[in-house]
């Protein structure tokens, strides 16, 4: 678990107290191929396919994040300026220090908020955990 991945260059931790927990490994995965022109002659057995043009889909990425802070306050601070950066015009740039690269991605949703009940070692901080789901520019 790295702690130097950004978003546009800042870092998660430190600007959102954000720390993405799993779900990186779907970055590494190849994109799927997409179709590719073809025509089924009546009078010829099979298909000939136009495989001259590779062409691949962008991908639909789950990574399962957590945001750690002190208070309620601090989680709205960061909850907002987080989802301000990823929800910006364009594509966002998200550097994942693990694989020392950047992918540019899109906001697509998020599902799965909960608080986390327990404290943190007998230290006083509020966690939520939750899914974000972006698309991954290929």
């Amino acid at each position: 678990m790295a702690f130097l991945d950004t978003i546009n260059n800042k870092n998660l931790l430190s600007s959102y107290k954000l720390i993405i927990q799993t779900g990186t490994h779907e970055l590494l995965e190849f994109p799927e191929r997409k179709e590719s022109l073809s025509n089924d002659w009546r009078e010829e057995n099979g298909t000939e396919t136009d495989l001259d043009l590779v062409r691949f889909k962008d991908k639909e990425v789950n990574l399962n994040c957590i945001f750690i802070v002190s208070n309620d306050t601090e989680y709205w601070d960061c909850y907002n300026a987080f989802f301000a950066e990823i929800t910006k015009p364009g594509l966002q740039s998200l550097f994942i220090e693990d694989h020392s690269k950047t992918y540019q991605v899109s906001y697509k949703k998020t599902s799965a908020f909960k608080k986390v009940a327990k404290r943190l070692k007998n230290v006083p901080k509020v966690a939520v955990k939750f899914t974000l789901t972006l698309d991954v520019k290929s």
